[in-house]
């Protein structure tokens, strides 16, 4: 007996399903398969360039930072070397006027270390074994007592140096000691050298007798025994060279190298000795003091302090103690020295392997992910196959439209959605995947409102902070000073326009007392919020230290009280250009300290001029113990003061270019005398802003003007 047709209906459309299966459901499996397999590889692909990458950079971060800290140490090096060799220069040409005109100076007595102890730190007149045998003639009597004038000059320079000399060819010599403890006495009058001190026969006479200019010799052994490097050249009198004068200073007050955040470093002589070393104890036996790398056994070494020697700027990899070493190098060209620092191989990919660590973390959690996804995904395909069965099973009408409501339930919701109701709902109680489905559709619109409270919450978080910032704005604002009450000594106006909500730029005014009035204008190394708290720092430990050191202290030790005071918690290493000055509205005398900030302009009359620079005029908050140089001026009636930032003369338009001080002199030219320094800034400003036309702000725009009228009449 044949089957009925229920049954062959059964098995046909049983036959089907599976046929289905195999047509459509192998595919898709398949599919999935393979893009597991692709994620798979692209893994390992990422993998690999972020291990190659995070390594890349840490030596590239590494290089950038080692070539700026040789570069930096190099500039103190040549920095310092040029202040030496401008006392020097000065020293010289002092000698030379004395020795041109004698007649001019008194005749002094100063004591002789050859017959007598002359205590250290006083100046002293020295004879070699020839001159104290043969004896002095009148002329040469009175040259000695003529260049003794010398000995104020000398004394004071003695405060900065090991030793201030002059040294005859005529076999006598004029010299000051470092001032040392109490009862000691000077180099020249102990036994070792009182009868048989020649400076004649001494390498740094020599070497100077050979020089145009102040030069720096070798490191050598000094009088007292330790190593010193003197910066000599020749003096002349009517008949020429006359003998060589010079200093003698310690090598590591050219090169500091104690700062806790510098790396190891070593100094490099002319003739490729080790002069200077802070590296761990443990690298003394491949960089000793006083070798020569270049004769190294370690040929990359070897190789580097050629490049070192020959004054080249380099970076290259070093093997030391078994262990792998950066090396960067660059030279300080007022000495012939160079500078190489170093850092272990192993510092410098630590933090690269962490961050690799971390972000092939995320990688696996990325992968499980997938993994999961791939899983819910086959379950879905499996599902949807089991559905087709079951339909093709069914194969009926009422099947058919059991199944097609919900369907159409699902597709209004998801009009409903398209539409942006999102609190839209779908019930469905089929008992079976389209119910599922639903549930999964619910929740779809739960995550997409809760996403739109999401968005909803994040555009008035963005208010908030627009909010805050226009709130630090306005107590940036209000920490500038309000204006003076007028007084008939002077006037002034000033004025800051921050480049974003808040800016790095400052200017302060304020009573030291009733006769002195303090100026200050500033700017902050960079921009923003982190440079809007550091200029509140900076203004309020620069008044703190100018106020503080009223009751007798010079500016400039205000200043570098306040440099100190920036420099000792300053971790993000921002630094801040600052003009300082005090006026005495009494008698116009106007003293001022210039910290690497632009010279202030002098209006007087019809003439335009900047203020002196001074010799140490660097950034404060960078390095602690640096010095400051005090300037002066005396203000006449009607002289007027321009002080401004470099955002007013690097002000740039469409085209990147700038407004110049060029252009800020033949402005501040055509304004009036008589023009008030309100009217004054508005002008410059003005210009600046015609020069810019649409161009954004680049910098912050801050000035301040004053204009002295002289004392007020009693």
């Amino acid at each position: 007996m044949k089957p009925g047709i229920r049954k062959r209906l059964f098995l046909l459309m049983l036959s089907g399903s599976a046929l289905s299966f195999l047509f459509l459901g192998l595919p898709v499996l398949y599919g999935i398969y393979d893009l597991q397999t692709i994620v798979g590889q692209k893994e390992e692909a990422i993998s690999r360039e972020i291990s190659y990458y995070t390594t890349d950079f840490a030596k590239e971060q590494a290089q950038e930072q080692m070539e700026s800290e040789a570069e930096i140490h190099a500039g103190i090096m040549a920095y310092e070397a040029e202040q030496v060799q401008s006392d020097v220069t000065y020293f010289a040409e002092e000698v030379k006027e004395i020795l041109d005109s004698p007649e001019q100076y008194p005749s002094l007595n100063l004591p002789n270390a050859t017959y007598e102890a002359v205590p250290a730190g006083t100046a002293y007149v020295h004879f070699s074994p020839e001159l104290a045998s043969k004896g002095l003639t009148p002329e040469l009597e009175r040259e000695i007592r003529a260049v003794s004038n010398l000995a104020t000059t000398m004394v004071s320079l003695s405060h900065y140096y090991k030793c201030v000399f002059v040294g005859s060819k005529h076999g006598y010599m004029i010299r000051v000691d470092e001032k040392g403890e109490p009862g000691t006495i000077s180099h020249l009058s102990r036994e070792r050298w009182q009868k048989y001190y020649d400076a004649r026969d001494r390498a740094w006479y020599q070497w100077g007798m050979k020089q145009q200019t102040a030069a720096f010799s070798s490191v050598y052994e000094g009088t007292d025994g330790h190593p010193v490097i003197s910066c000599v050249m020749p003096y002349y009198d009517g008949e020429g060279v006359a003998g060589v004068l010079g200093v003698d200073c310690e090598p590591g007050n050219l090169l500091p190298l104690e700062q806790e955040d510098s790396l190891d470093c070593f100094v490099l002589g002319r003739g490729g000795e080790v002069l200077l070393s802070n590296l761990p104890q443990k690298l003394s036996g491949d960089i000793p003091e006083g070798k020569d790398l270049r004769e190294s056994s370690i040929t990359s070494l070897a190789f580097a302090a050629r490049r070192m020697v020959q004054g080249n700027v380099g970076y290259r990899k070093v093997r030391l103690l078994d262990e792998e070493y950066y090396l960067s190098y660059a030279p300080a060209p007022k000495l012939n020295w160079s500078v190489g620092t170093l850092v272990e191989k192993k510092k410098v990919t630590k933090e690269a392997g962490e961050a690799q660590s971390r972000m092939l973390g995320q990688l696996d959690e990325l992968r499980s992910s997938f993994q999961r996804l791939f899983a819910a995904l086959l379950l879905a395909v499996l599902a949807v196959l089991a559905v087709a069965v079951a339909l093709v099973s069914y194969g009926s009408a009422r099947a058919s439209d059991f199944f097609c409501r919900p369907l159409r339930k699902l597709m209004a919701a998801a009009g409903e959605i398209s539409q942006g109701n999102f609190s839209c709902k779908v019930d469905v109680q089929t008992g079976d995947e389209l119910e599922q489905l639903a549930a999964s559709f619910n929740g779809m619109t739960d995550e997409l409102e809760r996403y739109e409270k999401e968005i909803a919450g994040t555009a008035r978080e963005t208010s908030r902070l627009e909010a805050e910032l226009a709130a630090a704005a306005h107590i940036q604002a209000s920490l500038l000073p309000l204006p003076l009450p007028p007084r008939k000594e002077f006037c002034m106006g000033a004025a800051m326009y921050p480049a974003k909500e808040v800016g790095g730029d400052f200017y302060d005014f304020f009573y030291v007392d009733e006769k002195r009035l303090a100026l200050i204008i500033a700017d902050v190394s960079d921009k923003g919020v982190s440079a809007a708290l550091f200029m509140a720092a900076a203004k309020t430990v620069l008044k703190n230290s100018i106020l503080s050191g009223a009751g007798g202290g010079t500016l400039a030790e205000a200043v570098a009280l306040a440099n100190d005071q920036l420099s000792a918690e300053n971790e993000e290493g921002l630094f801040v250009t600052v003009f300082a000055g005090l006026l005495h509205l009494g008698t116009g005398n106007f003293e001022y300290v210039n910290g690497g900030h632009n010279p202030p302009l002098l209006l007087q009359g019809d003439t335009l001029s900047y203020l002196p620079l001074t010799k140490k005029s660097t950034v404060l908050g960078m390095m602690e113990g640096l010095p400051f140089e005090e300037k002066s001026i005396c203000l006449g009636k009607g002289d007027r003061l321009f002080l401004y930032t470099d955002g007013v003369t690097e002000a740039m338009d469409e085209k990147g270019q700038m407004f110049t001080k060029e252009r800020l002199e033949k402005k501040l030219s055509l304004l009036s005398s008589r023009a008030e320094p309100g009217e004054v800034l508005e002008n410059v400003l003005l210009e600046v802003k015609r020069h810019a036309g649409a161009a954004e702000q680049s910098d912050d725009i801050t000035m301040l003007a004053l204009k002295y009228a002289g004392a007020a009449e009693i």
